[in-house]
């Protein structure tokens, strides 16, 4: 993998000496488009934006063969998934856990968070335009969850046909298939959309996934894991828009979406001499979302609001089923659900007093209730619990200059159960010259603890997971600086630099054997360099960027490392034949070793995660005026399952001991598409 790297550098370095001809039909794996819209409060170009946003393109995520955010977010170094059985796969990034990411649908945040992560291969990409990306603290902007950075999904809102529809489908040899259309309708000012997807996965027979292999660790101790870990699943969604235009520059637009998930997870056979049996478990999601949006623009004003109700609900079975009859035994069934729902409302105007200075100011509103058997407060409603967060915000942006911008913005948070907390943020844009910018941020960000972090009773023959009602929110404080260099129009070159510090940071700490409980257990620091090289020349299209982070941990402890180095980087490299709309592609992610911090019995245990590369190719082809595209490829040439853990034999509630699921291996996909 090393090789394929250096042979991608010398690449590039040739490219960059000879290549003189831009070429513009294809997109970058991941590029910066016209108009983005998140931390921004009215569309604005990317060169203009004051924070630097990723942005990854619907025909990039198409190519790919992308049908959930999981798949679409593995190319960029800054952003670390994992993979968890039953919980799914979360997210990191530079550093930062997922707690402190949140997840945006539209400017919506994404609720149903397990362990502090939203599982994003529970999100599909139908209907989804591009997914914008912003590194480090936006909570000044989009409040609790935001303090390490934002995902903004950005979905298809308008059409210019009066009939306009899509009809797709995906096959993949891990007995993997996805299906899903969507068509729309504009009668003069109103536009009306629906949609619908349906998800299966089921690589192996059930017995096969019964099985638990024995393995004797370096230092000699015996564990037991699953051989296959991955669980069966499928997903069903429908969904919808009506959007109605009330002039040029305002419109009014109703939301809905609706998406279910079924998880199995069959258990070893047990007493298999006698009436041999399993306990399987079943866990069901079912996530509601109604959303209302109204934009207008009048001269100076821009007004922006939404309102937002969003409902999830996580319902887990446990069944005992008996082998030799096939059924289940009525009388040993257990069933609990937790649910949670959310009401958001956000009110945003901006006022462009000049061409140099502009005001905006605006209010956000967050109601949160849980309920559920696992959820346990004091009092005589045990099973339920609510926070409110009420909170307005101000922001000044003033051009001192023609090549000189600047930011400063204040938000004010008021929460039911916390003191009330200012969060701070200043950024700034000079561009030097015509091929020369530079960017610099200061933000202070805020995370108050969630509803399961403070009130979760997970007590059963598998897990002891305790909330904790004394923790404290936490702060972050973050400062990054970035140049971007352009010599010419076929050819970028960044470099970002960070420093974050987190403090009181809550984590799931194992206080006694196979007993963990939410505690504030430490201060932590993360900084590091992100390079990216972007070069076009004639048909072809590369990219190399990586991350070098170090991360730290202040728990009070001699033998915790004080800073351990992740190196990350991601090469893409592409081939549009237009002649015969053929489009090749080839993607190489290197994640390299992780070290991590656990708190157990109030000692810490040191161990480290191995590192892996993933190739993935693939090959497209389009037909009938680009109505119809037939995508194929490979993912995960490699074959890579998992990576060890070394230094401890514990990874995590459901993870496999001594062992790091990266995914199922290599696989083959073919998808075709229609538009129309």
């Amino acid at each position: 993998m090393q090789k394929i790297s250096g042979i991608l550098v010398l690449i590039t370095m040739y490219l960059s000496l000879s290549g003189q001809t831009p070429s513009d039909s294809i997109a970058y794996a991941i590029t910066l488009s016209d108009q983005v819209v998140t931390a921004q409060y009215e569309p604005t170009h990317y060169k203009q934006a004051l924070h630097q946003v990723d942005v990854i393109k619907k025909e990039t995520m198409s190519r790919r063969g992308v049908v959930t955010l999981e798949q679409a977010l593995t190319i960029s170094p800054a952003l670390r998934l994992y993979q968890d059985p039953v919980l799914g796969t979360s997210i990191a990034m530079r550093g930062v856990s997922a707690s402190n990411v949140a997840i945006l649908i539209d400017g919506v945040p994404v609720i149903g968070r397990q362990n502090g992560a939203i599982d994003l291969s529970q999100i599909s990409m139908q209907n989804v335009e591009r997914i914008e990306i912003v590194q480090g603290p936006l909570s000044n902007i989009y409040g609790s969850n935001a303090a390490g950075g934002v995902i903004n999904i950005i979905t298809k809102k308008s059409q210019i046909n009066t009939i306009s529809g899509q009809l797709a489908t995906q096959l993949e040899s891990i007995g993997q298939q996805n299906h899903q259309g969507s068509i729309g309708y504009k009668i003069g000012r109103l536009t009306a959309n629906a949609h619908g997807r349906y998800f299966h996965y089921d690589q192996y027979p059930q017995d096969s996934l019964r099985i638990i292999d024995k393995i004797t660790l370096s230092d000699g101790n015996i564990i037991t894991r699953s051989r296959y870990p991955f669980n069966p699943k499928m997903q069903s969604g429908i969904g919808g828009f009506m959007r109605y235009d009330i002039t040029d520059e305002s419109h009014l637009m109703l939301k809905y979406d609706r998406n279910k998930e079924d998880v199995t997870d069959y258990g070893v056979i047990k007493r298999i001499q006698f009436k041999p049996y399993a306990n399987d478990q079943f866990y069901h999601t079912d996530r509601s979302d109604v959303s209302l949006f109204y934009k207008s623009k009048w001269n100076k004003l821009y007004l922006d609001a939404t309102l937002a109700a969003n409902d999830y609900k996580r319902m887990t079975d446990d069944k005992r089923y008996y082998i030799e009859t096939k059924a289940f035994d009525s009388l040993l069934q257990s069933a609990d659900t937790i649910s949670f729902n959310t009401y958001f409302g956000k009110m945003n105007l901006t006022y462009n007093a000049t061409k140099l200075f502009s005001i905006n100011g605006g209010m956000a509103f967050t109601q949160e209730n849980g309920s559920g058997d696992r959820i346990k407060v004091e009092g005589a409603d045990s099973k339920n619990a609510s926070f409110t967060e009420v909170a307005p915000y101000l922001d000044a942006r003033y051009s001192v200059t023609d090549r000189l911008k600047t930011m400063f913005s204040l938000r004010y948070t008021m929460h039911s159960a916390y003191k009330d907390k200012i969060t701070p943020a200043f950024q700034l844009k000079y561009d030097i010259n015509a091929k020369w910018n530079a960017r610099l941020g200061y933000a202070q960000g805020y995370r108050s603890p969630s509803l399961k972090e403070l009130y979760l009773v997970f007590i059963d023959i598998n897990h002891y997971i305790t909330g904790n009602v004394n923790l404290r929110p936490e702060t972050s404080h973050d400062m990054q600086a970035s140049v971007s260099f352009t010599p010419r129009q076929n050819l970028e070159l960044m470099l970002n630099a960070y420093h974050t510090t987190i403090k009181d940071r809550i984590n799931l700490t194992e206080y006694d054997a196979l007993k963990f409980k939410y505690e504030n257990i430490d201060n932590y620091t993360v900084y590091g360099f992100q390079p990216t090289l972007k070069y076009n020349w004639l048909k072809w299209t590369l990219q190399s960027s990586g991350s070098i982070g170090y991360w730290a941990t202040n728990i009070n402890e001699e033998t915790t490392p004080k800073y351990g180095k992740v190196i990350d980087y991601n090469n893409s490299l592409s081939y549009e034949y237009s002649r015969y709309g053929i489009v090749l592609s080839a993607n190489h992610r290197h994640t390299g070793n992780q070290p991590t911090y656990r708190l157990i019995n109030d000692e810490v245990q040191v161990s480290t995660i191995q590192g892996y590369d993933i190739i993935d190719v693939s090959v497209s082809k389009s037909f009938i005026n680009k109505r119809l595209s037939v995508n194929a490829g490979v993912r995960n040439l490699g074959g890579i399952t998992n990576t060890a853990i070394t230094g401890t034999t514990a990874t995590g509630v459901h993870s496999s001991d001594g062992r790091n699921i990266v995914s199922q291996g290599r696989s083959y996909f073919v998808n075709i598409n229609y538009n129309f």
